[in-house]
């Protein structure tokens, strides 16, 4: 079976949809391009997600297929289309929390530190640092940086995540992850404050 990276990368014809509503109604009634056109418009969105969130290729491709898996069984149910995003990374957002959960108990996996692992949060987290600039600069930062993020609980993480890089408001993170506002803000806030700390060093160039 392809993995995921190969299945986004590879070319599809697909026919062409007014607008993703039209897409997610004929996905709904079994219409299985509408799946098809589906997939290939979010797996990117959902593999990233989900490569930042547990840290390596292999669990990111199966956060994906079964994310999809979940999708496809349970679009029927989803009454307001308008929510399909939000639905989607609730979905992929709790697989990857109980996947890392799951690599920890078992201390599977390590984080992938190859080049494009590590610049994940180059840009979203130089405001961490004093001098952003070194965040370009430097590869032991940038290193820290992921391996910090990385270190964080799961949910911290995940509102790190999509707050920092996806860019979701705290009030859509709040229906993502199916909790209260002050949860989120709770959850941000520690996050900044350990990762400030982790990289207390770094702020004083």
């Amino acid at each position: 079976m392809q993995n995921s990276q190969a299945l986004f990368q590879s070319a599809h014809r697909q026919q062409a949809y007014d607008s993703q509503e039209e897409m997610i109604k004929l996905a709904q009634e079994g219409d299985e391009q509408a799946y098809r056109a589906l997939y290939t418009r979010f797996c990117r969105v959902v593999y990233t997600l989900a490569y930042q969130m547990v840290g390596n290729h292999t669990d990111a491709d199966e956060v994906v297929q079964e994310t999809f898996i979940r999708v496809f069984k349970n679009i029927h149910r989803l009454r307001n289309t308008s929510s399909f995003n939000s639905w989607l990374y609730q979905i992929a957002t709790n697989l990857s929390i109980d996947l890392r959960k799951a690599r920890t108990k078992r201390r599977m996996l390590p984080l992938d530190e190859s080049p494009d692992n590590i610049s994940t949060f180059e840009l979203a987290t130089s405001r961490w640092v004093k001098n952003p600039t070194q965040v370009l600069e430097n590869k032991e930062l940038l290193k820290q940086i992921t391996l910090a993020v990385d270190e964080l609980p799961a949910q911290q993480k995940a509102v790190v995540i999509l707050h920092e890089v996806e860019g979701f408001s705290k009030k859509s993170i709040s229906e993502i992850l199916d909790c209260s506002l002050v949860t989120v803000r709770t959850n941000l806030h520690h996050a900044r404050k350990k990762l400030r700390r982790t990289l207390l060093k770094y702020t004083q160039a």
